[in-house]
């Protein structure tokens, strides 16, 4: 029986691997991406730096800090012990690959006062996906901006809600960026937080403004899988001119098995909407708070104050998704 060692890769993680079986097959088997083409070492798509451990290569031994080890080949790679290797571009189980890539500006309509919905088209020939409720980054004149994906991914286009008030001039600016050029660049996908496979509880999304955009995406996965457990919306703004697609949510409802959305305005002129913060329409409909899965969109001050109330709660704070979390953690 071949001996078994432990690979880690990229410090995403580890798998096993037979001392008989190249590394890329047993990550391959373990699910994760390695890049490979030809399988037999000649395109060097494989080549990465082994940081720890020894590993056979045709009829070399290689060791970690060696010079000649410097560059391992992992397609013909076979273990000699537990190894630490980085390789660019592998991606973990469930992990997407990052790509950078200039898009075709498709079309920038207005949605409201201050927010517009843009289109974009990714480029032809070149397989891009990204898991509902991720985000991208639109690099413009030597700065990323981060937006979330506004729809799942089912093609080349890309939606995103941009507010751009008086109070925004930063969105202002990329505005008249993207309506004066013709091609964007953009990085995707970010973001750890997200909706792929239906999850096996109810979710329920709190979310401000355009943090809406991410959850139209998720709302969108979670019809394309039937999903059959409950599903609920809060959706907080000043106005309800604020709600820039009033009808969408609505819309779910004839669709969804089990859905409710909630509007929840902080101008108190409007009985037709809960008032006061959206949180607080959530929690007075919260019954069981240790059973729903919450995605939570809008800034980080929002975001955070939503997490501390939910947790006071009772909501295990495991059960709490916002990508606020990761790109702007709190001390």
């Amino acid at each position: 029986m071949p001996r078994i060692y432990t690979i880690s890769v990229n410090g995403k993680g580890r798998f096993p691997c037979r001392a008989d079986q190249t590394i890329v097959d047993a990550g391959h088997q373990a699910g994760f991406g390695f890049p490979v083409a030809c399988r037999n070492g000649v395109c060097e798509r494989c080549a990465g730096t082994l940081t720890y451990g020894h590993v056979q290569q045709r009829n070399h031994t290689l060791h970690a800090g060696d010079t000649e080890g410097t560059e391992v080949l992992y397609c013909v790679a076979l273990p000699l012990s537990d190894c630490e290797i980085t390789v660019p571009e592998v991606t973990a189980p469930g992990e997407l690959p990052v790509h950078n890539v200039n898009c075709q500006i498709l079309e920038i309509k207005a949605l409201n006062h201050d927010v517009s919905r843009a289109w974009l088209q990714l480029p032809a020939g070149k397989r891009i996906q990204w898991h509902a409720g991720q985000y991208l980054m639109l690099n413009l004149h030597g700065e990323c901006y981060p937006f979330s994906i506004a729809n799942h991914c089912d093609g080349r286009k890309l939606e995103l809600h941009i507010r751009h008030g008086d109070d925004n001039s930063a969105a202002q600016n990329i505005m008249a960026s993207l309506k004066a050029d013709s091609t964007v660049s953009v990085t995707l996908p970010a973001g750890v937080r997200y909706i792929d496979t239906a999850p096996e509880r109810p979710v329920w999304f709190i979310c401000g403004s355009t943090g809406f955009a991410p959850v139209k995406a998720m709302v969108e996965r979670l019809i394309a899988v039937d999903f059959a457990h409950p599903v609920r919306l809060f959706w907080g703004a000043r106005t309800p001119e604020d709600l820039y697609l009033p009808n969408l949510p609505i819309q779910w409802t004839g669709v969804l098995k089990d859905f409710e959305a909630t509007t929840s305005l902080s101008d108190i002129r409007h009985p037709d909407h809960a008032q006061g913060l959206v949180h607080e329409a959530a929690l007075a409909a919260l019954s069981e708070p240790t059973l729903p899965l919450f995605f939570l969109g809008g800034s980080p001050p929002m975001a955070w104050a939503v997490f501390d109330a939910l947790v006071a709660e009772g909501v295990p704070a495991q059960n709490i998704h916002c990508d606020v979390f990761d790109y702007a953690p709190r001390d």
